[in-house]
């Protein structure tokens, strides 16, 4: 019987082969178990996600590079330090603030460049949401790292108020210029100079009838204090500056005097005195007054135990009763009458050798003084000075 021909057409083979027939087929002419053929996986999703991560990994990498070189001539070039010093910037971040309105605050004061960098390095570094609101002093040589470390730490910026305090000056006029730059008022400062705890060995034990306990300690300086210091805080500062020049004072006392006594004579000499060349000679005749068992008869004292600060103190005014009142008093003042600087400190522990016993100023309007050794050389120049008042 011959065999039957398929169409030339046909596509479908006229005897299937083994091997393709279900598998290999059992010996025992049982029915081969059926093979599932497996689905391919989505290898495309994996792609997708590798390639992704690459590209960030690249576009991550080129900012990087970028920021630490530019193109000069067609030539990288590093950036250094020294070539773009860095500055301190103050930054201000609001309360809620995301990590991208924080980076455009960071790139509006060219801390960072790019602000979608600046959050791709956020979110890779798992800084995102860890941000604290406040004000941070940052400069533009730190890195995204070292930023982020200032924002996280929420340890706020807080800014120094340089305050100068002249020679001469007092605790209420002290005062007075601590509340002039908006730090506290002047009664704080006072009261605290009053009833504060400072432990200090040049202070002296007990106020007795001293008007201020801390007056003459305070040394005049200039002083950077921050926005939110104390009473306390300020003070200490200003008697830690003081304690530097005790030690001087201590080195170099060889007066007879007190090292106390020291301080008040140069309060003497400070509010008395304007000229410097002035100042070892008046403190001679300082010495050479009490030496003699003379008041000392200074009119700042009596304007110190007024509150007055008056160009001329009036009869009536050496009249007040107070131990400060050199006119009524002799020997030195109770206490300081203001907060000396060291040259009026060194004027008073190295005084002039002279044999002046009065100085009278020499016209009105002049800082100078007119220094004589006898009583009738003062009365003229006393009244070289009143005539002065109608010339």
């Amino acid at each position: 019987m011959e065999e039957k021909k398929r169409p030339l057409h046909s596509k479908r083979p006229a005897h299937r082969p083994e091997h393709l027939r279900g598998g290999l087929q059992p010996e025992n002419g049982e029915q081969a178990p059926h093979i599932r053929k497996k689905k391919k996986k989505p290898f495309f999703i994996i792609k997708f996600v590798v390639y992704g991560v690459a590209a960030v990994v690249v576009i991550y990498a080129a900012y990087y590079a970028f920021t630490t070189a530019f193109t000069m001539g067609g030539e990288a070039v590093e950036v250094s330090d020294e070539q773009i010093p860095a500055q301190d910037v103050i930054v201000t971040i609001p309360e809620g603030s995301t990590t991208k309105e924080i980076g455009e605050i960071l790139e509006q004061n060219g801390l960072i460049d790019s602000v979608t960098m600046f959050r791709l390095h956020c979110r890779l570094n798992g800084y995102d949401g860890t941000f604290h609101f406040g004000t941070y002093l940052l400069h533009t040589g730190m890195d995204e790292d070292q930023i982020a470390a200032v924002l996280q730490s929420g340890e706020q910026y807080v800014s120094d108020v340089r305050i100068t305090i002249p020679e001469g000056f007092t605790l209420e006029q002290i005062a007075a210029r601590i509340e002039e730059n908006g730090l506290m008022t002047a009664e704080e400062l006072i009261a605290e100079a009053e009833n504060g705890d400072f432990s200090y060995d040049f202070l002296p034990a007990e106020k007795g009838e001293r008007k201020y306990r801390l007056e003459g300690y305070l040394f005049p300086a200039t002083y950077d204090v921050p926005e939110d210091a104390t009473a306390h805080e300020v003070l200490t500062m200003m008697l830690d500056r003081y304690a530097i020049t005790y030690q001087t004072i201590v080195a170099e006392n060889q007066t007879g005097y007190t090292n106390d006594e020291v301080l008040i004579l140069a309060s003497l000499v400070e509010s008395e005195i304007q000229v410097p060349e002035e100042r070892a000679i008046a403190a001679g005749v300082l010495y050479n007054r009490l030496r003699e068992g003379m008041p000392l008869q200074i009119d700042s004292t009596v304007q110190y135990a007024l509150g007055t600060r008056n160009e001329v103190v009036t009869y009536d005014d050496l009249e007040v009763d107070s131990p400060y009142n050199t006119y009524e008093h002799t020997g030195i003042p109770i206490g300081p009458i203001c907060n000396p600087g060291d040259e009026a400190i060194q004027a008073v522990l190295h005084p002039d050798d002279n044999n002046y016993l009065y100085y009278v100023v020499e016209r009105r309007g002049s800082g100078n003084h007119v220094f004589c050794e006898t009583y009738d050389e003062f009365l003229a120049a006393r009244q070289a000075y009143q005539d002065s008042f109608s010339q």
